[in-house]
């Protein structure tokens, strides 16, 4: 049976039990800040949890008073978390409880009660927990004009970035939804690098959340995260010595770690480029001391003999293809046949940066980013590269290169 609950226990501070999680710039090879979560709190001599104070809380129409003592408890213990003033201090907020109460000024009081500067407290709000728009926005107006962050966590619902327009955040954090399991998942790095580009237009900083391993945490900030949290820096709990020292610890040991990954990315992209060179080379020798007609048969010899090749196609001066896009045998999955096709005879091309950089900028090559290609269906690299033909023709040669595919 549930405890007989006495309604003064209940707001009392002392009952409350909050813990902390390191946050982390590997960059800075510092801890940033803390985030802070009430786990539950000790009443009539029995601990319940978060869900089943919250319970009694609303049980009794307690709800405001609970989430202030929360609030209250987690500034309170925060000023035992480190000598630094300049750490941040996420606080995250139930906007369902907080619309009830805007415009209160609870929290600009407790940050003066303790001598905090508003500036270091980042009022952390959840993507799901928005039903409130007009409450919302009159709170995160209050509080951004005192000095305060605003934190937006996203990850959980993806279909809620429409909320990133109302709110404006300071600070996006990616959640674990996104980031486990994303050194393996070529999709959520997809929706990590969106976020993090979309972050980066609107100013706010990044902070890749629900980190457990290393990989996570190497991959996290190739995609461009600025800070990181998780596990593997420290779990969330009591105030204590450890929290600092075991997340340094974990701080140089990533760093450390991603000096040797990008040493050996450079190597590894060197290799790339140089095999790369090698092939347009030799398939531009061939194509310019034959006619324009023998193109597809040549392309066809040619393209077979290296893995790394998606497809090869040629383009005229005005970027109009001459050539059939010819694939490697093994390139185009059967069910995707239907869905990419490799572009045919006549086709224009224009418009891709491929052929218009390479002709208004002056270039003789160019090299896209990695995509997923129209006519293999797979990630791919395009280089093009202008080379002359018979009779002084001029034309330009298209490959792609499927990156995964080069020898380390």
């Amino acid at each position: 049976m549930n405890p007989r609950v006495d309604l003064n226990t209940l707001l009392d501070i002392s009952s409350v039990n909050v813990k902390f999680q390191p946050i982390v710039s590997v960059v800075k090879k510092s801890v940033i800040g803390f985030s802070s979560l009430c786990t539950g709190g000790n009443l009539a001599s029995n601990f319940l949890s978060m869900p089943e104070l919250l319970h009694y809380a609303e049980k009794f129409n307690l709800e405001i008073h609970l989430d202030r003592l929360i609030r209250e408890k987690i500034i309170e213990e925060s000023n035992n978390l480190s000598d630094d003033v300049d750490k941040l201090l996420f606080i995250s907020i139930n906007m369902n409880v907080i619309a009830k109460s805007v415009g209160s000024g609870v929290i600009l009081d407790l940050v003066n009660k303790f001598n905090i500067n508003p500036k270091r407290v980042v009022l952390e709000i959840y993507e799901n927990n928005l039903e409130d728009e007009d409450a919302l926005k009159q709170f995160i107006n209050c509080y951004r004009s005192r000095g305060f962050l605003i934190s937006l966590t996203i990850g959980s619902g993806i279909s809620a970035l429409d909320k990133i327009f109302y709110v404006k955040p300071d600070i996006i954090k990616i959640a674990e939804p996104v980031t486990i399991g994303i050194e393996m998942d070529f999709y959520k790095q997809e929706i990590f690098k969106s976020l993090v580009n979309l972050s980066k237009k609107i100013s706010a900083l990044v902070i890749a959340d629900g980190i457990n391993i290393e990989d996570q945490a190497i991959i996290s900030m190739e995609l461009g995260a600025d800070m990181l949290q998780g596990n593997y820096f420290g779990r969330y709990q009591d105030v204590n010595p450890r929290i600092l020292n075991t997340a340094n610890k974990r701080v140089d040991n990533i760093a450390s770690l991603y000096k040797n990954y990008k040493t050996e990315q450079i190597e590894f992209e060197q290799l790339r480029h140089r095999r790369y060179e090698e092939l347009l080379t030799t398939v531009i020798s061939e194509l310019s001391i034959i006619e324009e007609f023998a193109f597809d048969q040549k392309l066809t010899q040619l393209i077979n003999k290296y893995d790394i090749l998606e497809c090869a196609y040629v383009l005229n001066k005005s970027g109009v293809q001459v050539s059939d896009t010819i694939p490697h045998l093994n390139k185009v999955p059967s069910k995707k046949s239907i869905i990419f096709k490799p572009a045919i005879k006549g086709t224009d091309h224009s418009l891709k940066k491929y052929y218009y950089l390479l002709k208004n900028m002056g270039l003789s090559k160019y090299s896209t980013e990695e995509y997923l290609s129209l006519a293999s269906g797979n990630l791919c690299i395009t280089i093009s590269e202008k080379f002359g033909g018979l009779s002084s023709t001029d034309y330009i040669l298209c490959i792609d290169f499927n990156p995964t595919n080069v020898d380390r």
